[in-house]
């Protein structure tokens, strides 16, 4: 049974904190302050102790790469005859030699590996897939490929009580956009630290500071910027990470699973697949067991649809860009 050992404590004030952050990662000192009713220097305070402490570990924004051009794919791996040192050999290629990867994570249960790449035309994905087979497919044993859009992300609430309405930050199934070679420096330059200013990044690529605020706001008001979220170490909290996958009988209550999943204190994504199961959710628990009620919980509300579940966890992740995961 997976039960991380919690490392650090959060009192009711962190807690809020990270809620309003992953609500809007970027969200201004004084806004925090005005919501959390203490001062800007203590809201700094804390925020800096938590990054200190490993617990906050990124401010990101949520970008739709389905509107820069990008079509997005998830790959599973299950490996035979594959050692661990092996297996690392795998990852250190794919992420020296394929630059279309944007995340990869070692995995345990189901799958051993997984790989999630943008490309921007299917003949570019047969190109990276005839290149891993060439190398490994003595190796692979058994492997899934699935289109990985839409995404449902919602901002996460495991740790607190609230009433709020969640967010739903909707991206990958979106049409393309004209933007310019500034836009895309500017993605990648603002993306991995939402918090950075825009005089920091002005800095950087060499333009004026209103240029780079204005360019931002057109951005997220063309939805190629979504949202923005904080990155977590789940495990310093006593918390893991699983995906779970709902085979389903019938899909004529799927508007009502996603409304029930949506609110679910525990459930922070929806992943809409072709070739991926029915229905993919992803959950935050303190261990299995807890996993366990919370599959037996959508079991028993839609006893009627869910014919069975199917889950398995992320252990390392070797590269998580700024794309979102």
């Amino acid at each position: 049974m997976i039960m991380p050992e919690i490392t650090v404590k959060l009192d009711q004030f962190d807690k809020k904190l990270l809620y309003f952050l992953d609500r809007d990662s970027k969200a201004d000192l004084s806004i925090l302050a005005k919501k959390l009713n203490r001062s800007k220097p203590f809201v700094l305070y804390r925020m800096r102790r938590l990054e200190q402490e490993g617990v906050l570990t990124s401010y990101t924004a949520i970008v739709d790469m389905s509107k820069l051009g990008y079509f997005t794919f998830r790959v599973y791996f299950k490996f035979q005859q594959m050692t661990k040192d092996a297996l690392q050999q795998v990852v250190e290629h794919v992420r020296t030699s394929l630059t279309q990867v944007w995340t990869i994570t070692t995995m345990h249960g189901k799958w051993d590996l997984a790989l999630f790449l943008c490309v921007r035309s299917i003949a570019e994905f047969h190109t990276i897939w005839d290149s891993i087979m060439l190398r490994y497919k003595d190796h692979i044993k058994a492997y899934n490929v699935a289109v990985y859009a839409p995404i449902y992300n919602f901002n996460r609430a495991f740790f607190i009580e609230t009433n709020e309405e969640p967010l739903t930050r909707v991206y990958g199934d979106g049409e393309k956009e004209d933007i310019d070679t500034l836009d895309q420096r500017i993605i990648e330059a603002y993306a991995p630290n939402a918090r950075a200013t825009a005089v920091d990044i002005a800095k950087k690529l060499g333009i004026s500071s209103d240029t780079v605020r204005n360019r931002i706001k057109k951005l997220e008001q063309r939805k190629i910027i979504v949202g923005y979220k904080i990155g977590l170490d789940l495990e310093k909290l006593g918390f893991v990470s699983f995906r779970v996958d709902l085979q389903l009988r019938s899909t004529k209550r799927n508007r009502e699973l996603f409304e029930f999943c949506r609110m679910h204190p525990n459930i922070y994504q929806i992943n809409n697949t072709i070739g991926g199961a029915d229905f993919e959710i992803e959950v935050i628990v303190r261990d299995t067991n807890h996993l366990f009620e919370v599959i037996d919980e959508l079991k028993t509300r839609f006893t009627d649809v869910i014919n069975d579940a199917d889950s398995f966890g992320f252990s390392t992740f070797h590269i998580l860009a700024f794309i979102p995961d």
